[in-house]
């Protein structure tokens, strides 16, 4: 088979993948993606729906392996013959390296270390809003319903204010939002976004300064790749930079929300007053 021909893809289980590409193999989990240039690689072996790849070690070592199952068996025999068609030969006599080391691994999961970290931006105040909300909504519906003596009121305030305070929180979210969307492009780090195999699926991610691929919080650029930014002291902070365009969309969306938590918060005191005049 000639490598100008198209080479299978292989999808194997556990939403792994395997393609081949000019730089070589770029092995896709649901964790990490892994770059096997072709000269790490010694043989690649299809065995039915399982194909392994194997790494060229020194004299004495045991090679590394990486294993996909579950593909096609059709396309497995295709794909090791194309691959190994293309590997390049080693000279009779040269030591073969460790091609273990060639191999460049690019994290998709957040560090654990992150989760203690620096929330994202208005997520505190939406936290802290939502427990005072739900907690003085309680208390204002058993007030209306025991010391007022409206029973009906009680259960109508409970139900308008439970939707004013959802609504309250998404609007605090929604600021935090647009904040981010100014702060993070003038004073976090700006570096390429674009669309990345995470967690099972395509999604417009960046790599940070530690190796660690994010997804990028907004909507992905037409032709997904763009530029995105992070907070240095918490990479969980993230937007995409989309210009001042951007900036007011977020802000006419927030000032739609804050409109309807106003007018729902609005109509909950104007049920509780009543019932104590």
């Amino acid at each position: 088979m000639s490598i100008t021909s198209p080479i299978p893809i292989l999808r194997g289980n556990r939403r792994t993948e395997l393609r081949f590409d000019e730089e070589g193999l770029l092995l896709r989990r649901t964790d990490a993606e892994l770059r096997i240039p072709l000269a790490a690689i010694a043989r690649v072996h299809a065995e039915g729906r399982d194909v392994t790849v194997r790494l060229t070690a020194p004299e004495g070592s045991d090679p590394t392996t990486y294993r996909i199952e579950d593909v096609s068996a059709a396309a497995s025999t295709v794909f090791a013959d194309a691959v190994n068609d293309a590997l390049p030969e080693h000279p009779d006599g040269t030591e073969p390296v460790d091609g273990s080391s060639l191999v460049t691994v690019r994290s998709l999961r957040p560090d654990a270390a992150d989760e203690d970290g620096e929330p994202d931006e208005g997520w505190p105040l939406a936290r802290w809003t939502a427990r005072v909300s739900g907690v003085a909504l309680v208390a204002l519906s058993v007030a209306v319903g025991i010391a007022g003596e409206h029973l009906g009121r009680a259960i109508a305030t409970l139900l308008l204010g439970s939707v004013g305070a959802l609504f309250t929180f998404f609007a605090c979210l929604a600021m935090g939002q647009v904040w981010s969307a100014w702060y993070l492009p003038r004073y976090g780090i700006i570096v390429e976004g674009r669309q990345v195999f995470l967690h099972g699926k395509a999604t417009y991610a960046f790599t940070d300064g530690s190796g660690v691929t994010r997804p990028v919080n907004g909507s992905a650029p037409r032709s997904g790749i763009g530029q995105a930014a992070y907070h240095p002291r918490n990479p969980k902070r993230t937007v995409a930079c989309r210009g001042w365009a951007g900036i007011a969309g977020d802000l006419a969306l927030a000032l739609v929300v804050i409109a309807l938590a106003a007018g729902l918060d609005y109509g909950t005191l104007a049920l509780v007053l009543p019932a104590f005049t």
